[in-house]
């Protein structure tokens, strides 16, 4: 694991209401803490849009390496269910699937950047 990496995962977790973090990535382990600040429960809001959001922790791939172009472009609607992306966690891919119907945006990461769990990966509307 690079000094980068680490730096992409602390950036990503800090501010979320994360204590802890153990990570590990071959025979790298890192064990993360975080300051957590005691907050009140927020009163309920109306549901966020859902959003093309990483299964897991990996790199943000947004087609299969057997496929030649993304399947899918900014402003294409998408059904629930539908693979858009992938993320690649310890040499397997594992797909991004929307969670609802929904018209998809830009890519918020880059090709081969680490994403963690939950990150939002496409704009949606």
């Amino acid at each position: 694991m690079t000094f980068e990496e680490i730096e992409a995962i602390v950036r990503r977790l800090d501010n979320r209401g994360i204590a802890s973090a153990d990570i590990h990535v071959g025979a790298a382990r890192l064990r993360l803490r975080f300051a957590v600040e005691e907050r009140p429960d927020p009163a309920p809001t109306e549901p966020s849009p859902a959003l093309a959001a990483a299964p897991s922790p990996g790199r943000f791939r947004p087609l299969h390496p057997l496929e030649m172009a993304s399947r899918f472009a900014d402003g294409d609607r998408v059904r629930q269910g539908e693979t858009i992306a992938y993320v690649e966690a310890n040499g397997l891919l594992l797909p991004v699937v929307a969670a609802a119907d929904l018209t998809l945006g830009r890519a918020l990461v880059e090709d081969g950047e680490a994403v963690g769990w939950g990150t939002p990966l496409y704009e949606t509307r």
